[in-house]
């Protein structure tokens, strides 16, 4: 049982869209400027974690990329203490000034000027922890899929849109960049999601050749399914395809904690929560390729069982790290409060209420009530505090 000052700020999950930013490339590679969208995070400028970034094809079509930015924070209705949310995302939509140019004809210039320029360019801009989707819709799927052979582990995860289709040439070229991908050295974890509408007759038959080379030729380590659409078109696919492919690359069966494991760490009936944490994360990152961090949600969950073994001094410094990682989360500020009380200091216990005060003040909300909410359950407690 969390205590009356820690569940008074426990925050709530929710996701408006965060900062959309406009960014200009001088391009080297492609002799001229091109734009990208970048959507940032809810609370990205108060935050410290680092994030999943998703590329979008065709980041000029509005709603390719609202939809992309929405899946992409699609964790409202997951409990954070027992369920498991798709992580925010940074979502970079990729202009295309002439698709037919950039995603075929210069698809080997295009394909450079992603890895070599835009790609550096975001990992040095913004907090990435550079694990990637890259989204493509027809040309632009078959664009993406090319990529696990031309640009091997840079995108490590593919959503290809209607991008089967194509004459026989075409689908040779594609199963053989597949089997290249394959036979490479290394078991990291990649993820391919395909899909097709049921009134694209020549696309999802495409499709179904596809499916079928890979379920005889996929090696252990890639997670692929195919996405049908029924009565759906071309232009239809995307906008069914992009938030189940999202939920599909960051499945919990990937992410997440066994259940026998997420129960002994959240229940205490492991000696070291924290090393179990620390051990799954490393594992993790093996197995995914990129180096992975802690969630919120397994940040939380050993920092409660110190609380509940009476451990302050390890309690107390995880706590420090929660807020050093998450300093947006509140029920860290209430856990420091509740200790600063058991040890009888009234004044640090003040202090980490207002310090969640101040934090407060910088969050943003999609429910405009949440904060007053949040404010007066704070201040209520600054109260039962007294002086």
């Amino acid at each position: 049982m969390h205590s009356l000052i820690a569940v008074a700020v426990l925050a709530l999950t929710t996701s408006p869209p965060g900062e959309t930013r406009v960014v200009r490339i001088p391009s080297k590679i492609l002799g001229e400027e091109r734009v990208v969208h970048v959507s940032l995070p809810l609370n990205y400028g108060v935050a410290r974690r680092r994030y999943e970034t998703t590329y979008l094809l065709d980041g000029h079509v509005r709603q390719f990329f609202d939809i992309t930015v929405a899946a992409a924070g699609y964790d409202v209705v997951a409990d954070l203490q027992h369920d498991y949310a798709t992580p925010p995302q940074i979502v970079v939509g990729v202009d295309q000034i002439d698709r037919g140019a950039d995603l075929g004809r210069n698809q080997e210039l295009f394909t450079r000027f992603l890895v070599e320029e835009l790609i550096p360019y975001i990992d040095r801009e913004f907090r990435t922890n550079r694990y990637r989707t890259l989204i493509g819709h027809s040309l632009g799927g078959r664009f993406a899929l090319m990529t696990f052979c031309r640009a091997p582990g840079v995108f490590p995860a593919v959503i290809a849109i209607s991008a089967a289709g194509g004459d026989s040439t075409s689908a040779d070229a594609v199963t053989r960049c597949l089997s290249t991908a394959f036979n490479a050295p290394g078991t990291a974890l990649r993820q391919l999601v395909l899909s097709a509408g049921d009134q694209e007759p020549r696309v999802i038959q495409g499709m179904e050749r596809l499916r079928d080379f890979l379920r005889a030729n996929a090696p252990p380590h890639w997670r692929w399914t195919t996405i049908e659409g029924a009565g759906l078109g071309h232009t239809d696919t995307p906008m069914a395809t992009i938030p189940p492919g999202i939920r599909f690359i960051h499945d919990k069966s990937v992410w997440e904690m066994p259940r026998g494991l997420a129960d002994s760490v959240q229940f205490g009936r492991v000696a070291d929560p924290e090393r179990a944490v620390d051990a799954f994360y490393s594992n993790l990152s093996a197995r995914v390729g990129v180096p992975m961090t802690p969630s919120l949600k397994w940040m939380l969950a050993p920092t409660r069982v110190l609380i509940q073994r009476g451990d302050s001094a390890g309690a107390e410094r995880a706590i420090r790290q929660l807020i050093a990682a998450y300093p947006e989360d509140l029920e860290a500020y209430g856990m420091a409060s509740d200790l600063a009380l058991r040890r009888g200091d009234k004044a640090a216990s003040r202090q980490a209420l207002n310090d969640a005060l101040r934090m407060l003040g910088r969050l943003d909300f999609y429910d405009v009530y949440e904060r007053e909410r949040k404010r007066k359950l704070i201040e209520n407690a600054l109260l039962s505090v007294g002086r």
